[in-house]
């Protein structure tokens, strides 16, 4: 209600009090008028729905028709967009159940794989980088037929695995068709669920912006049970407009979140003259939800679980809408059964969503804002269970995704961590590094910056020059790691996340990309040594204050040069804990010259951690090796541990042995 419309009430109020009843009336004075104002409205945060901000039925879809006739008048004669492109890239720049699983950013949240397993079934899928052999027909068993459609198909391949003998064989193929590659998939409690993309995800910066990159685009999840594995069935195939940005899965939701670009009949995406502009107007205000929305369909029959108006989009008035370059693209967040392959809730956004991170009640979506000087990010945040939208903020320098970046973003206990890097452009001190902590305002939908570090000139994460290489996040500690010439270990005590502090520093050689905490005592540092040959080196942190190296091992060290892929890529690298004895394997490969002729191997190198409850004796100790075909090493080798048992995914095999003779592994394919 106004405050003119409540105005009046009063006035007519004293009006009727004034005119009595007529001569002879009682003299009295009538009981005061009560006028109770209206509640208030509920408060909202930068990004509102109709729901939210109070708005007809309709103002999602005129609000997106809107954006998308101003992107289209936006345009110059050549048909370019008329902000800045986004800037060149700086050049100078686990578990305990008796088997490996896929390596992950948080223990409670799955991620999708090539190669998947659970313990008796072992699934394989083949890769964009063209990981992973084909089942061929002539070693399928006597009892299968053949897969169907004739060679050249690629197809998923299922071995059932007998850890005791170190063996597996093949139990069953899934066609796919031709052409297609899985992003990977999920595998648990008999259900497999194949993730199918027609496009990369990666776009950026202006190519963020436009609609070419996300047009005719589709996800599609398979869903099979394999309860009979030699029989897997297809329960139902959902498939979702649009380009895949990320998934996850937690428990018994697989959640899917894709971009889509509207493909409206006529429209024309980048218009030349004032009657295409016109035509553009006339196409958009006829326009429907179904016209803009992603077509979502489930075994072929469309569904529609989402609408305009539930679509979060920014509130022009809120202090953080800065002017930013249009986006016409739509971001969809679904969360699916893994049991049945419905739709349980879904929510969609107008704004421009570029990282995505999953924790166990939150969703982070993250945009770095390449437009601004200084750049910085936006972090918006949903409620993991329904979607809910919990309020965003904005934090100094840059925060992508993607590789060893996603570990620089981490939830714990409702509070959301995140470390971003800003280029200064100080060819003196390049690098600025902050660590931010946020939480939701429990009276708004609104983000709070609980506490920072690094941005102050005394209390700096690295020196002068430093980049950022290792992050991780652990409970009450934050492990980081910078590098220009040596390797400073930083431990950061986040008990209070208020008060983020520095506890413990380390300087030693090298540098370390992948950071996995083994005990509350002990750190394993995977990155480069001295001389940038891959290394694991243990770190004792039982004195938080002042971390010790225990010691490390060099990869290929009699050879000229070596890399591994799990440096960069997590999912290559595999951990075991175990009561006494940890397990991992990392792959690599090394070259250089042996007797005048220049070689090239390939291996998986086998270790373990000893004494692992006594940090002062813990080690990482080698085991053996597995030696593979040259140059068959990359971001798509995998290793399973069972018991055991020893199983290795290479570009072209699968063997199979035993962790106590690696060397004697055979191939399973035969």
């Amino acid at each position: 209600m106004s405050s003119q419309r409540i105005l009046s009430i009063l006035v007519a109020s004293v009006l009727l009090a004034s005119c009595g009843g007529g001569g002879g009336g009682s003299s009295s004075t009538p009981p005061p008028v009560v006028v109770t104002p209206p509640p208030a409205p509920d408060p909202t945060g930068l990004w509102v729905n109709s729901a939210t901000d109070g708005e007809t039925e309709g103002s999602g879809l005129a609000d997106y028709t809107a954006k998308l006739t101003k992107i289209g008048m936006a345009r110059t004669a050549t048909g370019g967009p008329v902000f800045e492109a986004a800037p060149v890239a700086d050049a100078s720049a686990d578990g305990t159940a008796g088997f490996s699983t896929t390596y992950t950013l948080e223990a409670d949240v799955d991620e999708y794989d090539i190669v998947k397993y659970d313990g008796s079934t072992l699934a394989i899928a083949p890769s964009r980088s063209g990981c992973c052999f084909v089942v061929e027909p002539r070693i399928a068993s006597d009892a299968l037929p053949p897969p169907p459609g004739g060679e050249g198909e690629t197809e998923i391949a299922l071995y059932s695995t007998d850890p005791s003998s170190g063996s597996a064989t093949p139990a069953s193929v899934i066609s796919l068709e031709e052409g297609q590659t899985a992003e990977g998939m999920y595998l648990s409690e008999s259900r497999l669920q194949v993730l199918l993309s027609t496009a990369y995800w990666g776009a950026f910066g202006d190519q963020l912006t436009t609609s070419d990159g996300w047009l005719d685009e589709q996800v599609s999840l398979l869903n099979y049970d394999l309860t009979d594995v030699e029989n897997p069935s297809l329960i139902n195939t959902l498939t979702v407009e649009g380009a895949l940005v990320a998934s996850r899965r937690a428990g018994d939701e697989i959640f899917l979140i894709s971009r889509h670009a509207p493909n409206i009949e006529g429209l024309v995406s980048y218009p030349q003259t004032e009657e295409e502009v016109a035509n553009n107007e006339a196409l958009l205000a006829e326009a429907k939800d179904a016209d803009i929305l992603p077509e979502v369909r489930i075994d072929g029959e469309l569904v529609e679980p989402l609408s305009l108006d539930s679509c979060y989009r920014v509130d022009p008035e809120h202090p953080l809408a800065e002017p930013a370059p249009s986006d016409s693209t739509l971001t969809t967040f679904l969360a699916i059964s893994a049991a049945t392959g419905e739709i349980l809730r879904a929510a969609c956004t107008f704004e421009p969503v570029s990282g995505v991170y999953m924790g166990s009640t939150l969703i982070a979506l993250t945009h770095v804002r390449w437009d601004l000087e200084p750049r910085s990010t936006l972090v918006h945040l949903l409620a993991r269970d329904n979607f809910d939208y919990l309020g965003s903020e904005s934090v100094q320098g840059e925060l992508y995704s993607g590789g060893n970046a996603d570990f620089r973003i981490s939830e714990s206990a409702g509070v959301l961590r995140l470390v971003t890097t800003e280029w200064t452009g100080n060819p003196d001190d390049a690098f600025t590094h902050r660590l931010f902590t946020l939480s939701p305002d429990d009276a708004a939908p609104e983000l709070e910056v609980l506490g920072s570090l690094g941005g102050d000139p005394e209390v700096r994460i690295g020196k002068p020059n430093e980049d950022l290489y290792g992050v991780r996040f652990m409970g009450d500690r934050a492990y980081m790691v910078t590098f220009e010439r040596i390797d400073p270990l930083y431990v950061i005590d986040l008990s209070d996340p208020a008060q983020p502090s520095i506890v413990g520093e380390l300087e030693v050689p090298g540098f370390s990309d992948l950071l996995h905490e083994v005990s509350d005592d002990l750190l394993l540092g995977l990155g480069s040594s001295e001389r940038f040959f891959p290394k694991l080196e243990l770190y004792n942190i039982s004195d938080v204050t002042s971390p010790t190296s225990q010691g490390l091992v060099e990869l290929g060290e009699e050879m000229e040069w070596s890399y591994s892929p799990a440096q960069y890529n997590r999912y290559a690298f595999t951990y075991l804990a175990g009561e006494e004895t940890d397990r991992l394997t990392v792959p690599y490969a090394a070259s250089g010259l042996s007797e005048d002729e220049y070689v090239q191997v390939d291996r998986i190198a086998l270790f373990e951690i000893a004494n692992k409850d006594t940090p002062e004796e813990a080690a990482v100790v080698p085991v053996g090796e597995v030696t593979l075909a040259p140059y068959s090493v990359d971001g798509d080798t995998r290793v399973i541990l069972d018991s055991e048992a020893l199983y290795v995914i290479s570009q072209t095999d699968l063997l199979g042995g035993f962790w106590s003779n690696p060397e004697a592994v055979i191939s399973l394919r035969n």
